[in-house]
């Protein structure tokens, strides 16, 4: 990928990603707008998008234009592997679709796509090819895309962690980033994260290799969070040496039925094929699922517990 040459023709460019954006979305939406903003002064970049996961606080806030703005751009759509997951679907409206991602392909639905599997994260992806222009990026536009580095890749430490993907991070690193103080603006925890993560661990249940939590909506809702300021903290599960699986099971905030979403994560084994049969899908051994009543929830534990030799 070319990255320099992708973006002459347009003056305008409308840079899309998935809903309830993680810091993978986001930070190639925003890494990617300040470097075509640093490369080409004369145009304008616009980042799209209303669905905001928890750690939207970590980036600027979104723009908002109109229809026939969208209309007249070029849309780019990062990180995103199907069209029902688009967040704004006016992308399709645009004059050309160009999409770069990191996940196996779903959909083929641009005109033209950049995708690597083999890369960690989406920022990986772009970081990557703004190194093969010769463009020495600014620092702003170097934090944004190690954020989405360090999420995707659970701080360099999941499966999906390869030479390359350390090799991108040091490149990233020394366009003048302070590691330490990235990792504490990620990591660092109110009080009233602190108690709702000891909620969630109060909660949790063991079967077999898969520890997991169901939260209801009242349970979240006293500490004040949305569905999906909840939903994020299945990290608080993680990294106990006799569990394999760790799942949070939230309750939907405004469904009238009883029905919860859940975030899975894996150390080991590939749980995405499970995902799928459970209206979900995602990374190897990190995924997403929905509309699960209290019988499913306990049917997806036992089918991943079916995944441990």
């Amino acid at each position: 990928m070319n990255i320099l040459e992708l973006f002459k023709e347009y003056d305008t460019i409308c840079l899309f990603r998935h809903q309830v954006a993680d810091a993978d979305a986001l930070g190639s939406q925003f890494g990617l707008k300040s470097f075509i903003e640093q490369v080409y002064p004369d145009k304008k970049v616009y980042a799209l998008g209303e669905s905001l996961g928890s750690c939207a606080y970590l980036f600027p806030s979104i723009d908002t234009v109109s229809d026939e703005v969208v209309k007249q751009s070029l849309a780019v759509v990062l990180d995103s592997a199907n069209v029902d997951r688009i967040d704004d679907q006016r992308f399709a409206t645009a004059k050309k679709i160009i999409k770069i991602d990191h996940h196996v392909v779903v959909e083929d639905y641009a005109n033209e796509s950049y995708v690597d599997i083999t890369a960690s994260a989406t920022c990986e992806v772009l970081a990557n090819a703004m190194q093969t222009s010769g463009v020495a990026i600014n620092e702003m536009c170097a934090k944004y895309l190690y954020l989405g580095l360090l999420a995707d890749s659970g701080n360099f430490t999941t499966t999906n962690t390869t030479a390359n993907t350390l090799r991108i991070g040091s490149y990233l690193v020394s366009c003048g980033l302070q590691v330490n103080k990235i990792l504490q603006e990620r990591t660092n925890l109110t009080l009233t994260d602190f108690h709702y993560t000891s909620l969630v661990r109060s909660k949790a249940q063991v079967n077999g290799k898969v520890i997991f939590a169901v939260i209801n909506r009242e349970d979240y809702k006293k500490f004040g969070y949305t569905y999906n300021e909840a939903k994020e903290k299945v990290f608080c599960m993680a990294n106990i040496n006799e569990m394999e699986m760790w799942c949070l099971f939230t309750q939907d905030e405004f469904s009238e039925e009883v029905i919860y979403h859940g975030s899975l994560r894996s150390k080991n084994y590939a749980i995405n094929e499970v995902a799928n049969t459970y209206n979900g899908g995602g990374h190897k051994n990190a995924c997403g699922v929905k509309n699960l009543t209290l019988d499913t929830v306990m049917q997806l534990v036992n089918d991943l517990n079916g995944l441990v030799k």
